[in-house]
């Protein structure tokens, strides 16, 4: 029976994005979570809370580890996905971040993993953020317009905000204009 007593974490997520490649030993996720050029320049866990995460995956249901002995090595341990795993990884590929703090891990984790195995899906997932930016971004233009900027720090702050979503919403018009190149890399088009 898998327990629903909290929400997974992002770099849970992210372990599980790592093993929709296929099965993987706790060392080469932990490689992959910290590669210098892919997920380890937004995320970094340490070792040991990459296996706690790894038994709390386990416990929920999502992820089965095989024990493989081997003479000439230690006793290793390989991770794989269940289909639930599968199914809750792909719920969450596919579901934009709801708040603005998110963004930065949450979301450029997601657009690595959907990049990655489905960047036909790219698109889809940058449309839906960009209509929950507008949300956010039409929320707060709404708090600046009521008082004068500069007044006090509470509009200070809104319009701190308020460029923030705007760098996103740029950030995100620029990667679709990315899609091609990256179609091209994954071999679709």
């Amino acid at each position: 029976m898998k327990p629903k007593d909290t929400q997974l974490s992002t770099s849970e997520y992210a372990l599980l994005g790592f093993l929709l490649d296929g099965p993987c030993h706790g060392y080469e996720l932990h490689k992959k979570l910290t590669e210098a050029n892919g997920v380890g320049m937004v995320w970094d866990v340490k070792i040991s809370n990459m296996y706690a995460q790894l038994e709390k995956l386990a416990y929920r249901g999502l992820i089965n580890g095989r024990v493989h002995e081997n003479e000439l090595r230690p006793v290793r341990t390989e991770f794989a996905l269940t289909t639930e795993g599968v199914n809750e990884v792909n719920q969450w590929l596919h579901k934009p971040v709801d708040h603005p703090s998110d963004f930065r891990h949450d979301f450029l984790i997601r657009v690595y993993f959907i990049s990655t195995y489905q960047p036909g899906e790219l698109e889809w997932l940058i449309d839906r953020q960009l209509e929950i930016c507008l949300g956010w971004q039409s929320s707060l233009g709404e708090k600046e317009k009521a008082l004068p900027l500069a007044e006090n720090f509470a509009n200070l702050t809104n319009y701190f905000r308020y460029s923030q979503i705007q760098s996103m919403m740029d950030w995100l018009n620029w990667l679709k204009t990315q899609i091609p190149t990256i179609l091209t890399q994954r071999g679709e088009k």
